[in-house]
């Protein structure tokens, strides 16, 4: 992802982290931090993305699940960090 998001022109990188629904709202908040914060640490040193190609993170905590949180698979499936890249199209070539 990181060699493929430096090739292209215009681009920044959204990161949001999240949590299952163990834990309280602001321990939650503060993980889901953590784990943004740590992927912008692996892509900034790993990858070569600069920090300024880099959105200020999100802590979703238990917001946005993807499974259900009764299950220890749908609690693991839950805690978990969204990367995505965006391309500013007035930047990049068509």
């Amino acid at each position: 992802m990181a060699t493929s998001a430096t090739s292209l022109n215009g681009y920044v990188v959204q990161i949001k982290g999240f949590t299952d629904s163990s834990g309280g709202i602001a321990q939650n908040q503060a993980l889901s931090m953590r784990r943004a914060q740590l992927v912008i640490a692996y892509l900034e040193q790993a990858g070569n993305i600069p920090l300024t190609h880099v959105l200020t993170p999100g802590a979703m905590g238990e917001s946005h699940p993807v499974s259900s949180n009764q299950t220890p698979e749908g609690r693991s499936e839950n805690r978990r960090v969204g990367v995505k890249v965006l391309v500013n199209r007035g930047i990049s070539p068509q």
